[in-house]
């Protein structure tokens, strides 16, 4: 979606944490070339301290789809997956999400680079409160599906 070409089979997602643990997302794909050129290049992945520039906003826009964390999370997935679906989310706001597919392959940026594991588990921590207050909504099966998916997402990690 940045390029504007045709895709391939796989599809690069560039998410934050949270949805990496969730795996949805408001965004469409791209190709990994495009995805790690965002990574490198966009100035809200590049400075984790950077705010969302929301000065002369289009009227009438809408928020995202879903819920949506307003957020900086200092880390940035790169999620590369051949399987995924739109669908429209029962809350929050309204549009299209993405629910993404086993991933083939997972990539970790902060500040323009490659992230440590340590970046990656302080942007996690930074977020997962928010997650866990909306499992907590659906009950104890929710918050107990996120422990799970946070720990896989965990796992894939490059080792301390």
């Amino acid at each position: 979606w940045i390029c504007g070409n045709m895709m391939g089979r796989h599809r690069v997602f560039v998410i934050g944490p949270m949805c990496s643990i969730n795996r949805i997302i408001s965004e469409p794909p791209s190709h990994r070339e495009c995805a790690e050129f965002a990574a490198k290049a966009c100035p809200f992945m590049v400075r984790p301290r950077m705010r969302r520039n929301e000065k002369d906003l289009p009227e009438g826009g809408q928020p995202a789809a879903g819920f949506h964390l307003d957020r900086n999370p200092g880390a940035t997935c790169l999620y590369e997956t051949a399987d995924y679906r739109p669908f429209r989310p029962n809350a929050g706001g309204d549009g299209i999400l993405f629910r993404l597919g086993e991933p083939k392959r997972v990539d970790w940026w902060a500040n323009g680079r490659k992230a440590t594991r340590a970046e990656v588990l302080a942007s996690i921590d930074g977020g997962f409160p928010e997650l866990v207050r909306l499992a907590n909504l659906d009950g104890y099966n929710a918050l107990a599906d996120l422990m799970a998916r946070r720990e896989i997402v965990e796992s894939t990690l490059i080792p301390a």
